[in-house]
């Protein structure tokens, strides 16, 4: 039996250990760097949620003061269409859950929708503690005043938002907005499952809570912010953002056990090949027809340490991957341009008064515009005609047609003018009292009938699919080039 070499071990023991010690601090190293990362993605993403949300509460702030004014402006005759005049926002915009009326005296008059509310219709405010001197300091400063988190009469709970009213040079009371958040902060959360949310109001009370998971965020990962409003009184929310504890326990921070594992394997590899070239090495003296014997065994060894360094190496690799691909650069500018289609209409929406339709000849201008700044080149002249004689469009048939536009003028360009300099496309638009006739067509190479309604691409997929939202019967002809004709019967 080969005797063990003590001065060979206690070599390969220091090696080892001191490996055991560089590696283990360099793990350390990388580890305090992440937890920097994380500490600045948080500070950045509570930043980014605060914007969101104060952009989201002050944009519906500032939609009930465009009602304010057209109350005003009215001299009251706003209230004779209460109903009216407040579902144009209940309808569409979720944190709006009810309007009112308060007069002069602070009796509520008026409350839409009536239908769950109707306990509060006669009740005069200022006999309640927690709206009396909200309600007071609002008449007195002239702003619109906004309450803590409350508890309401009817009911559930809410946000109340009072906005003064004066015509004829005398206060008429307020137009008061109950308002919930969750939908709005909701859409802003989605996509960011990895971090838990709390918002609080001036009262210390939580209102808001968003979290995948049920334990509660990491402490160690933690941001607050202080949120400000326009209102006139004095709000002071905060938000608090953590690192969600089991998103990350489930999956990144094993990579952290997983890189000390490797790292660990190696010093103890690397040091018992020290200790076994060493012993190697004694034998050759002691017994020279074991020479190649060792040699194997060492070479052996090397091989087995290049291996599990080669994993190692890759499986750093595997998080350093990015991509050049032209194909997927396409499907990212197709996947842009339907966005830019969507976002197109909330735009016009936004700036309408009238918020169930939009301006569809300049929003079909702009989106064409659009296309043509992406794809015309220098050294091509494609000409498009627009020809529209529809002013305006609900946004339940504007975005499904705007987005089946894209994707025509997107495969035009793509596939009908790849080989030509020049190029002629039109988009048609006409409208009688029913009906919405389209017509869009290019001069290109055509496309077959069959193929159209057997194609199972995506541009294809969607394009028929959005006929098929907006009940439309269509027809494709393409002896002179690209025609479809589709008919769809408009939204009243």
């Amino acid at each position: 039996m080969q005797k063990i070499s003590k001065k060979g071990l206690v070599s390969a023991l220091s090696i080892t250990l001191g490996l055991l010690l560089i590696f283990y601090f360099g793990w350390r190293s990388d580890q305090n760097q992440i937890k920097d990362a994380r500490t600045q993605t948080v500070e950045s993403t509570a930043s980014l949620l605060s914007e969101l949300i104060e952009e989201t509460v002050n944009e519906n702030l500032l939609l009930l003061a465009n009602h304010k004014s057209r109350v005003e402006f009215t001299n009251g005759q706003y209230f004779e269409n209460f109903e009216f005049e407040t579902n144009l926002l209940l309808n569409v915009k979720p944190a709006f859950t009810f309007f009112e009326w308060i007069d002069q005296d602070g009796v509520i008059q008026l409350i839409e929708p009536y239908e769950g509310n109707r306990e509060a219709v006669g009740l005069n405010i200022l006999e309640l503690d927690y709206r009396r001197d909200d309600w007071m300091e609002m008449k007195k400063d002239s702003s619109i005043n906004m309450t803590p988190w409350s508890d309401l009469v009817q009911s559930g709970s809410a946000f109340l938002i009072d906005a003064p009213i004066y015509y004829n040079n005398e206060f008429k009371g307020s137009l008061t907005v109950g308002m919930d958040f969750t939908d709005d902060f909701d859409d802003i959360m989605a996509g960011r499952d990895m971090f838990s949310v709390e918002i609080r109001d001036e009262n210390d009370r939580v209102f808001y809570e968003y979290s995948k998971n049920s334990s509660p965020g990491d402490e160690q990962f933690k941001s607050t912010q202080k949120l400000n409003f326009i209102s006139g009184s004095s709000n002071k929310w905060s938000l608090t953002l953590s690192l969600d504890e089991d998103y990350f326990s489930s999956g990144i921070l094993s990579s952290g056990q997983i890189s000390l594992f490797f790292r660990m394997l190696i010093a103890l590899l690397f040091g018992s090949a020290i200790y076994f070239m060493i012993a190697a090495y004694r034998a050759n003296k002691q017994n020279i027809e074991s020479l190649k014997e060792k040699e194997v065994l060492i070479s052996e060894i090397h091989h087995r340490v290049k291996n599990n360094l080669a994993v190692i190496s890759s499986l750093i690799d595997l998080q350093r991957l990015e991509t050049n691909d032209e194909y997927v650069i396409d499907i990212l500018q197709k996947t842009q341009n339907r966005i830019h289609s969507i976002a197109g209409v909330h735009e016009l929406l936004y700036n309408s008064d009238d918020l169930s339709s939009i301006p569809f000849r300049q929003y079909l201008s702009n989106l064409i515009n659009r296309h043509l700044d992406v794809y015309v080149e220098d050294k091509k002249n494609i000409d498009v005609k627009i020809d529209s004689s529809v002013e305006t469009l609900s946004i339940n048939q504007a975005l499904p047609l705007g987005v089946l536009f894209s994707e025509l003028v997107t495969n035009s360009f793509k596939h009908a003018f790849k080989d030509k300099n020049e190029g002629e496309i039109l988009l048609k638009v006409r409208s009688d009292e029913e009906y919405v006739h389209v017509q869009y067509s290019d001069n290109g190479p055509g496309f077959k009938k069959e193929d159209f309604e057997k194609g199972k691409g995506l541009g294809i997929t969607i394009i028929k699919a959005l006929i098929g939202q907006l009940h439309a019967d269509y027809e494709l002809a393409s002896e002179h080039g690209f025609n479809l004709k589709f008919s769809f019967k408009r939204n009243s």
